[in-house]
């Protein structure tokens, strides 16, 4: 089979394609029924596509039929193509409209190199080990949770609660029970283990925290070292995933573990870091100094490359000038707060200067609907100064307050309202970061749109 390249106009998709019931006989027809399965699945190929090009490790397949080209093997591709190039193929206006922006803000192929086949017998072989898994090693094996997650070396919950087990490994080296646990969760309970380390309340029980290059701890390692085996004896054992699947039951089990987690009294003054290049059984770094990085390193918020990798106070960037002198004050009154200093003032301002700007913005700008609740303030707010979803900047924040993750408004809330929650520092630091492009935003569209 040779190589051609064809523009994504000549192309024609194909109408018996195995993902559909029924024939589809027009590009329309074709791209409703790939749609019509999970259309936010077609749409985010396609801004990947625009984003990055066509993968160039997997040629789409095409066979010459009424003298055309036919995708037989990746019609999924041609088709966000396509509709990337003509989004009027697209039935649904609010997917249609995606599609328009996809295409306005990314420079996407216009052509594709495919590989032709002499017939759709001749090409059968090879889309059959594309799409019916191993086939006893001669089609596609495809990773472990683990070997993806090593491949990845992203912040997911797998690749947390893989660091943890190989911190805690380091740490208690001599614990010949405990590792053999370990080996027990690493083959069995992973996904469970992640799911206890991705929950804050957890995290702060135990002490620990994740940054891009390591762990924090905030007791010493023997301090830890009962809550540590319990955790991981109950997960060799009997704590399966549907015991801590919410977080109630997650609460619940600290409940019940409470007299071998460590004390509030015996925490750090400051958390100590755990370098992930640290050789096994090295014994912990100094806690740093107040001026050391020991906060994560986190992307520039405005754009401007000389701009430190973290804050040391409250949204130390943010200088708003359209707000209200009240909220001014406010915003100034927390931006002295040194976050390592003060964590648990500065989370609490940096929940109380979120809501009183976006409240203000609400009730300047007249933005009466879903007003109730924290979480729906800032989503208009962030609806308003980007409709389109086009500022990149806002994207943490969009996430961030929006679901209910580690970072969650629900966190804020908490900040305020729990006696029992421990703010910490990467959290705390983290957060500024996050919020501080959107209060910037938020300043320039008042000032654009004065009421």
């Amino acid at each position: 089979m040779e190589q051609r390249d064809f523009a994504v106009a000549d192309l024609r998709l194909d109408g018996n394609n195995p993902r559909h019931a029924v024939p589809t006989p027009t590009t329309r027809e074709a791209i409703a029924a790939l749609l019509g399965k999970d259309p936010e699945k077609l749409l985010r190929l396609a801004q990947d596509i625009a984003q990055k090009g066509v993968n160039p490790t997997e040629f789409p397949i095409v066979v010459h039929e009424d003298g055309r080209p036919v995708v037989i093997e990746g019609n999924r591709r041609i088709a966000a193509l396509k509709a990337l190039a003509d989004p009027s193929l697209v039935e649904d206006a609010r997917i249609r409209k995606l599609f328009a922006i996809a295409a306005r803000r990314d420079t996407y192929p216009q052509s594709v190199r495919c590989v032709v086949a002499e017939s759709r017998e001749a090409a059968r072989h090879w889309i059959t080990l594309r799409h019916t898994g191993e086939n006893e090693g001669v089609g596609i094996q495809p990773w472990t949770t683990e070997q993806k997650t090593r491949f990845a070396e992203k912040r997911t919950p797998t690749e947390k609660a893989l660091r943890f087990m190989q911190q805690v490994s380091e740490w208690y080296s001599d614990d010949e029970k405990l590792l053999q646990d370990i080996q027990i969760v690493r083959s069995q309970r992973l996904t469970t283990l992640a799911r206890m380390v991705s929950d804050p309340k957890v995290r702060n029980s135990l002490g620990i925290d994740f940054q891009d290059d390591g762990i924090l701890a905030e007791y010493e390692p023997e301090v830890m070292r009962n809550s540590v085996r319990r955790l991981f004896s109950d997960l060799a054992t009997h704590l399966s995933v549907s015991q801590v699947k919410s977080k109630d039951q997650r609460r619940e089990y600290l409940g019940a573990i409470k007299d071998d987690l460590p004390q509030n009294s015996q925490r750090l003054t400051q958390p100590r870091f755990m370098s992930k290049q640290s050789p096994a059984g090295a014994s912990p770094v100094s806690a740093p100094t107040q001026d050391q990085a020991i906060l994560p390193k986190r992307p520039s918020t405005s754009g401007h490359p000389n701009r430190p990798q973290q804050d040391k106070r409250v949204f130390q960037n943010v200088v708003m000038r359209n707000i209200s002198p009240r909220t001014a004050k406010v915003l100034n009154e927390a931006k002295k707060i040194v976050i390592a200093e003060s964590p648990n003032v500065a989370a609490i301002m940096i929940r109380a200067v979120i809501d009183i700007a976006v409240t203000e913005a609400a009730e300047r700008q007249g933005w009466r609907r879903r007003q109730d609740k924290l979480r729906d303030r800032i989503g208009v707010a962030l609806r308003h100064i980007d409709p389109e979803g086009a500022d990149r900047r806002l994207d943490e924040a969009r996430r961030m307050s929006q679901n209910d993750g580690a970072l969650s408004v629900k966190n804020l809330h908490s900040f305020m309202h729990q006696w029992d929650v421990h703010p910490m520092i990467v959290d705390i630091t983290t957060l500024s970061v996050v919020y501080t492009p959107m209060l910037l935003k938020l300043d320039e569209y008042l000032g654009e749109f004065p009421k």
